[in-house]
């Protein structure tokens, strides 16, 4: 019986050099797994700009990406499984905040007392790896202290709730429109021990009942100022909203989106910021 070689998409975007950083971060929120850049000191000539080559997870995310980029896009395969062992020997384990450890799987847990969260990069929509994740996961830290009520919306690779539920919250919900998305959520929950603890699926935010006392939404400026009501309405009184996926460009417009909750904080790193308000 013949093997069926494997073939992971690629999407290929030629942008201009002013632009390359913008459109690389922007690849990372519409779920890339790794964003090359190759300018004039690699393959292309200087008045071409840079060519960003970004992974995905399926060929459906990858076209759902060059629908939502304005620069001309295009999709590539790799072929076979070789050039996946070689990156992986680029991944170490990640201290975030305070208490937190990312780790994959491939990795000995490093010693010392941090909560070790273990999540492959590439896996899934979201490994730590990129700032708008870290954002939401330094405060994620800084806030649990346990017995929390968690909601993810967005929940991607589940990290966000995986990391509440490990430093002591109670429970945590995750709801995402990608099916795909939700069954590595439940997935990584389990390897990470905390499945008893939490619920995933493609419910939307709306029909989420009650509210929680952490509120997470990692998703996209636009995307966030358009669910701004049924977002603040999951939050308790004397409860956090943490939003990220947004560009420093765009804070001002989503803070006043999220108006009847009380800013707390503007974390920041290089373009992206995150925004924490509480009820």
């Amino acid at each position: 019986m013949t093997t069926e070689i494997p073939r992971y998409p690629y999407v290929h975007v030629q942008v201009p050099a002013d632009q390359a950083e913008l459109v690389s971060d922007i690849l990372w929120t519409l779920g890339a797994q790794g964003v090359e850049e190759r300018d004039a000191t690699t393959l292309l000539p200087q008045d071409e700009g840079v060519l960003l080559v970004a992974s995905f997870a399926d060929d459906a995310a990858a076209h759902r990406a060059i629908a939502a980029l304005r620069f001309p896009a295009r999709v590539e395969h790799v072929v076979g499984d070789e050039w996946r062992e070689a990156w992986r020997a680029y991944f170490e384990p990640t201290a975030i905040g305070q208490r937190l450890m990312l780790r994959p799987s491939w990795r000995p847990p490093p010693p010392g007392d941090r909560v070790v969260l273990t999540i492959d990069p590439g896996g899934a929509f979201g490994s730590g790896i990129h700032e708008t994740t870290r954002l939401v996961l330094g405060a994620v830290d800084r806030t649990v202290r346990g017995g929390e009520r968690v909601l993810d919306v967005g929940c991607g690779s589940g990290i966000l709730s995986i990391a509440a539920l490990l430093l002591g919250a109670e429970a945590a919900v995750g709801v995402d429109v990608d099916p795909m998305a939700v069954d590595v959520s439940r997935e990584n929950a389990d390897i990470n021990g905390v499945a008893a603890r939490f619920e995933a699926s493609t419910r939307d935010v709306r029909d989420v009942p009650g509210t929680f006392d952490l509120v997470l939404a990692n998703i996209q400026a636009p995307i966030l100022i358009d669910m701004a009501e049924p977002l603040t309405q999951r939050v308790r009184p004397g409860g956090t909203l943490v939003l990220s996926g947004i560009l420093a460009s765009q804070a001002d417009e989503v803070r006043e989106a999220f108006g009847e909750l009380r800013h707390v904080a503007t974390p920041a790193e290089n373009e992206w910021r995150a925004i924490v308000l509480t009820r």
